[in-house]
């Protein structure tokens, strides 16, 4: 019986910095689609930022801090991160945006809203399993 590796099916996109072809994930495409209609980036841009991390066979300090700008409800993306994290998020953020296209959310402002109401209750209930961890991020007063 013979295996299949997991890129092997996938459409491959030229490496803009090396002369290699990347297996990129079909569904990056797609979601690079809604996130330039959600947050007004050019479609193109969009895709160059979701498909880094593939070129680079993880998710680096840079790449996070360019998706950041871009998609500040991707502050839960930890660099370096490995390329089946960043996969497993990817799909998660496909699946957020079509379930709200499924509820009639169509416009711009209430995709991006519900993405950073996601985010952000997402980053609350792992702070009330791990309490401590939380706490050692916020900034405590001075006495």
């Amino acid at each position: 019986m013979k295996t299949q590796s997991f890129g092997q099916d996938l459409p491959l996109h030229p490496d803009p910095q090396a002369t290699q072809n990347i297996p990129i994930p079909p569904f990056v495409e797609t979601i690079a689609v809604r996130l330039s209609w959600a947050s007004s980036v050019a479609e193109s841009e969009a895709y160059r930022l979701l498909a880094a991390p593939y070129y680079h066979g993880a998710v680096t300090a840079e790449n996070r801090e360019q998706l950041l700008a871009r998609f500040p409800f991707m502050a839960e993306l930890n660099a370096p991160a490995p390329i089946a994290d960043y996969t497993i998020m990817l799909v998660s953020l496909w699946l957020t945006i079509e379930e709200m296209y499924h509820r009639g959310k169509l416009l711009p402002d209430e995709i991006m809203q519900g993405l950073m109401a996601k985010t952000t209750t997402t980053h609350l209930r792992d702070c009330r399993e791990n309490e401590n961890g939380c706490m050692q991020n916020i900034p405590q007063p001075h006495d």
